[in-house]
């Protein structure tokens, strides 16, 4: 899926937590929903507990009055109404009992309790029945009802606990055990109130009582060591402890003093009754503060719920984000690599070609390669080299056999002049000619072939040998944009090594036709070869006449004399030292070297030294052989002037002006200042070649040249680089820029006014001006070539000014 390896790896690192935290900030929102729905049901449980206690209180009361009922008649009415409000209060308990347990799926058993409960309240009726008819024993009912209690209360503690509401299920449990004791309160004011009609304490009784009391204490002190402060607060005040002492006196008094004292049973039910509806009171204190928990952690868990959902959005929210941030990496990865990747492939094209042109020895051979090698990139369709240099149009295109060449040969037969393609324009314009586009562009000869033989873009590439174009270079690629601004550098370079190349071999048939000719004199001039021999210790043993001659010493002088004796110093130690390893090693060394002669003049000769060996292989002697080759060098160095100046004006060339650049360009890295560049192109120059004549035109071109060299400063250069175009390189011309401009622009308005000052050419009315156009330069950022097609560009903007004009490359 991915070309880099590595950074599937980082989508890996960036991706997977992302994707944990959302799926774990997920799991939080749904266990926080659960937990919500959980202390939601804290204020359903709240609101069974208030039910079932109002139920439980109206069924203790009914069965206090029962017993009583039953054993002296008493309490009758209160009995009746009080059975309709139990009966009452059953149906609410009923109502809210079916809806919670609808509510509360978790409490699966607490609907097995509520039927039970329903079918215990049913057989109430016959218990109730038999109560009116006086028959049925007290305590039978007491056990009756208290079942029926205890039912109630098991359906409260079977209710299951909340998750996480640790508070709220501390004190339900706490009030449960309350409910137990006030329970026990009610059972034992039924037991007592029994004992005070029956006035007899048998053993079954008072382990009746014993058993009540400490069923009721053990869940009283439950209550007090397990519950808050804020419950044994409401306890403590809304039970006053005389209340509690009247109670516990009045009872122990009973049991104690049944048999010889006489009892109230109403004073007692009175007075315990106060004590029961105390502890009711007290239920709903601890109810409403139980509610009051139940509502906090209903609050608190909406509020981490809602925490947990923002943080699930903000997850989610920053997952997408980073998603699409990858996606902008992986893209712009994607299309880095695939841009390196084709950089890589045009720079491997460009060493292997530079590999194969080191092999060739000719123009035909560099361009035939040139083409093969370019046609084996998988990226181009068609390559081919048009060369400017053939008269012959048939020898004119260097490329790969077939169709394609066909379609080039037919669409450039005809008027070349006036044809406009890509390769006519390079020629023309004397630059690159780039086509990002296929398809939206009309300047090719396979403009309409484009699709048949997935041409997508194209470029042309001009060559030039010693600063004059001699072939183009076109190329088509399957790649839409193919030719961006790295690789136009490589193809420049390309380009560059090309003309090296070329050049190189212009060089070589020079320099073997030199060769040719010290051949021929030497053969010419055998006689008069100066040589010289030396023994094994190097002294000078014979010499002849025309050694004598070339150096200026008679032999009598040199012979016994070491050779050292014409050294010049010219050459290093380390220069002896590796002739001489030469000569120990093969016998013989040969190379230029400079003597010095006996007026001191130095003579640059090549020398030619062979060792001699006796039978045993030693050596015995070295013969030196000279050749004056001051001619030669001085030859070398006219031409290597022709190579870098202009014949006409005698003004350094393209060439030499290209290498001066590259030098200012490390000059001003170095010294941190700027330099600048001046481009010139003479107005109505053609005109004056068209009506006065070249001889004429050739005058003012070497009056521009003395004016040029006139105006500028000592270590400026001022080159002619073709035709009426000139080009002056000011070194150094600033310490920063603003400086540079400033003095640059003094520069080119001294250049434009020398210039006007011509009047007059051989007679005739100068009617040419110049166009002048300027750019500066800090850093090596800027190519060579980039930094003329500035100030060219800044000449062209001059004349569309109206000539005559200055402008700064902008």
């Amino acid at each position: 899926m991915f070309k880099n390896s590595l950074l599937l790896k980082i989508i890996l690192v960036f991706t997977l937590p992302a994707v944990g935290i959302l799926f774990f900030s997920t799991k939080l929102v749904i266990e926080k929903l659960d937990y919500t729905q959980g202390i939601n049901r804290t204020l359903d449980n709240v609101v069974y507990l208030e039910y079932t206690q109002n139920l439980i209180h109206e069924l203790q009361k009914e069965r206090g009055y029962s017993v009583v009922y039953l054993e002296s008649h008493k309490f009758s009415d209160k009995l009746i109404k009080q059975k309709e409000i139990t009966n009452k209060k059953f149906n609410e308990y009923l109502r809210y009992a079916t809806a919670f347990i609808k509510k509360s799926n978790e409490n699966s058993n607490i609907e097995i309790l509520v039927k039970d409960i329903q079918n215990q309240f049913y057989l109430l009726e016959n218990i109730r029945l038999s109560i009116n008819e006086i028959k049925i024993d007290s305590y039978r009912v007491l056990d009756f009802y208290s079942k029926l209690n205890e039912k109630l209360l098991n359906s409260i503690i079977s209710i299951k606990s909340v998750k996480s509401a640790f508070a709220f299920n501390k004190e339900f449990t706490n009030i449960s055990y309350f409910l137990l004791f006030k329970e026990f309160t009610g059972i034992e004011r039924a037991i007592i109130s029994k004992l005070i009609i029956d006035k007899k304490l048998d053993e079954i009784i008072q382990n009746k009582v014993d058993e009540v009391h400490t069923i009721k204490k053990s869940n009283l002190n439950y209550f007090k060591i397990n519950s808050s402060l804020r419950l044994q607060e409401i306890y403590n005040k809304n039970l006053p402890f005389k209340i509690q002492e009247d109670v516990h006196k009045y009872r122990d008094d009973v049991l104690k003093n049944i048999l010889t004292k006489e009892f109230d049973v109403v004073h007692w039910w009175n007075l315990s009754t106060t004590k029961v509806d105390a502890l009711n009171k007290i239920f709903d204190e601890m109810l409403k503060e139980l509610d009051s928990i139940a509502k906090k952690a209903t609050k608190d868990a909406f509020l981490e719920q809602n925490v947990s959902v923002f943080y699930l959005f903000v997850s989610f929210i920053t997952l997408i984000s980073l998603l699409f941030l990858l996606r902008n990496i992986i893209l712009n990865e994607q299309k880095s690599f695939e841009k390196i990747e084709k950089q890589k492939k045009v720079y491997e094209l460009l060493n292997e070609t530079n590999k194969q042109l080191l092999k060739k020895s000719s123009k035909e051979e560099i361009y035939t390669e040139l083409h093969e090698m370019v046609s084996k990139n998988s990226s181009m369709v068609f390559c081919f080299v048009y060369d400017l240099e053939e008269h012959d149009k048939e020898k004119r295109i260097y490329a790969k056999d077939g169709e394609l060449k066909d379609i080039v040969k037919k669409r450039l037969d005809g008027d070349f002049e006036k044809l406009d393609n890509l390769l006519t324009r390079a020629i023309k314009w004397k630059s690159n000619v780039l086509v990002e586009d296929f398809t939206k562009a009309n300047i090719s000869v396979f403009s309409e072939y484009g699709k048949k033989f997935n041409i997508n873009s194209a470029a042309s590439f001009p060559i030039k040998k010693f600063g004059e174009q001699v072939s183009v270079l076109v190329i088509y690629s399957n790649v839409y944009n193919f030719f961006d601004y790295e690789v136009e550098m490589l193809f420049d370079q390309m380009i560059f090594d090309i003309t090296h190349y070329l050049e190189k071999y212009d060089y070589e048939k020079i320099r073997i036709k030199q060769e040719e000719q010290l051949k021929i004199a030497s053969v010419a001039f055998e006689s008069s070869v100066p040589m010289v021999i030396t023994n094994e210790n190097s002294e000078i043993i014979e010499a002849n006449q025309a050694f004598c001659d070339v150096l200026g010493y008679t032999k009598d002088e040199i012979l016994g004399k070491n050779p050292n004796l014409f050294r010049s110093f010219h050459q290093n130690e380390s220069f002896y030292e590796r002739m001489w390893r030469v000569l120990d090693r093969e016998d013989s060394w040969s190379g230029e070297i400079y003597n010095k002669k006996r007026d001191g003049t130095i003579l640059p000769v090549r020398l030619t030294v062979t060792a001699i060996r006796n039978n045993k292989n030693e050596i015995i002697n070295y013969l030196g052989q000279y050749i004056d080759i001051s001619d030669i060098k001085d030859r070398e160095q006219v031409l290597e002037y022709q190579a870098t100046h202009d014949n006409l004006t005698g003004l350094p060339n393209r060439l030499l002006l290209l290498d001066r650049i590259e030098h200012a360009i490390t000059k001003v890295v170095r010294h941190n200042n700027v330099g600048g560049l001046i481009f010139i192109d003479l107005d109505n120059f053609k005109t004056i070649n068209d009506t006065m004549g070249h001889d004429v035109g050739d005058v003012l071109l070497i009056e521009v040249a003395k004016k040029l060299k006139y105006v500028i400063r000592n270590e400026d250069t001022v080159s002619r680089i073709g035709g009426d175009e000139f080009i002056i390189l000011a070194d150094s011309i600033g310490r920063d820029k603003e400086e540079a401009k400033k003095n640059i622009g003094i520069l080119a308005k001294k250049i434009k006014d020398a210039l006007n000052g011509i009047e007059y050419i051989s007679g005739h009315k100068n009617i040419s001006t110049p166009s002048i156009g300027v750019t500066l330069f800090s850093d090596a950022s800027v190519s060579v070539k980039d930094i003329i097609k500035q100030a060219d560009t800044a000449m062209y903007a001059a004349k569309k000014q109206g000539k005559n004009a200055i402008e700064f490359f902008n």
